[in-house]
C-alpha cells in the first residue's frame, strides 16, 4: 500500500516527484477530509515553511512525519520520506 502524503499546494514539484515515486499524494490546503478528519490517515505532510504553522500542525500527535521543504529539492524531500517512512 502506497504511503500517504499531504503536500502544499504551492510545491507542485514535489508533488509530482512523490506521484511518480508511488506515493499517494494530496493537497494540504484544498483537501476539507483533512481539516475535518486531522492527519491520522496521512502518514507524512509537507509543508513549504510559510505555512508549517497551519492548522496547528506543531501540536500533530501519532504517526504522521511534518516535512518543511523550506530550502530543499524535491529529490532532498523524496529521500527524507523514504529515511523516515520506511
Amino acid at each position: 500500500m502506497p504511503k500517504r502524503v499531504a503536500v502544499s499546494d504551492g510545491l507542485s514539484p514535489v508533488k509530482r516527484l512523490l506521484y511518480q515515486e508511488g506515493f499517494d499524494v494530496v493537497n494540504l490546503e484544498s483537501n476539507a477530509r483533512i481539516s475535518e478528519q486531522g492527519m491520522g490517515d496521512y502518514d507524512a505532510v509537507v509543508v513549504s515553511g510559510l505555512d508549517d504553522n497551519m492548522m496547528g500542525m506543531q501540536d500533530i500527535s501519532g504517526r504522521a512525519v511534518v516535512i518543511n521543504a523550506a530550502g530543499k529539492r524535491p529529490e532532498e524531500i523524496v529521500a527524507e520520506l523514504n529515511e523516515r517512512l520506511f
